[in-house]
């Protein structure tokens, strides 16, 4: 499990791009920040917008999609061809209890702060089936967490995707 708890608008550079495509060819389970350049549409990060890689959103703990995260369907494939709904999912970005550097806790807010609560749950959850083997992979994980995502009432897809990180469903 890699978390990039990073981004950026270049969708065109293409060793990047390949080495993504690389790791998750070889069943690393990528977990990104979609960015935190909303409300405005269009405004998605890579690696977080490629399909093999699981892009995280931010909410607040009123479940209302967090002011700075990014949203709107990708980009990159335009115009020859339609963009993909993203980000995948969204969890708690916005004021989320972090450790400092001093040894005490600070609040700390963006889609970096959402991206590794995912990356935490896509371990916990291959660790309960390792036994399995073969059933881990990027697909199959960004499959389980979509489906069990939990719709926020009156938001768009594309400002939530599948929904909010459900582990427990």
């Amino acid at each position: 499990v890699l978390n990039l708890s990073i981004g950026g608008p270049d969708f065109m550079d293409h060793p990047f791009i390949d080495k993504v495509w690389e790791l998750t060819a070889n069943r690393v389970i990528m977990v990104s920040a979609i960015g935190n350049d909303g409300p405005l549409y269009g405004t998605l990060n890579n690696p977080a917008d490629q399909m093999d890689v699981i892009g995280v959103g931010g909410i607040n703990f009123e479940d209302q999609i967090a002011r700075f995260s990014s949203r709107g369907m990708t980009t990159w494939e335009l115009p020859q061809g339609y963009g993909r709904v993203k980000p995948d999912l969204v969890t708690y970005g916005s004021g989320v209890f972090g450790s400092s550097s001093d040894g005490r806790c600070r609040q700390l807010s963006g889609t970096s702060v959402a991206s590794p609560v995912v990356a935490g749950a896509v371990a916990l959850l291959a660790s309960g089936v390792l036994h399995r083997g073969n059933l881990i992979n990027p697909a199959s994980m960004k499959q389980a967490l979509m489906a069990s995502a939990r719709r926020l009432p009156g938001v768009n897809m594309f400002e939530q995707g599948h929904g909010k990180l459900d582990l427990v469903r």
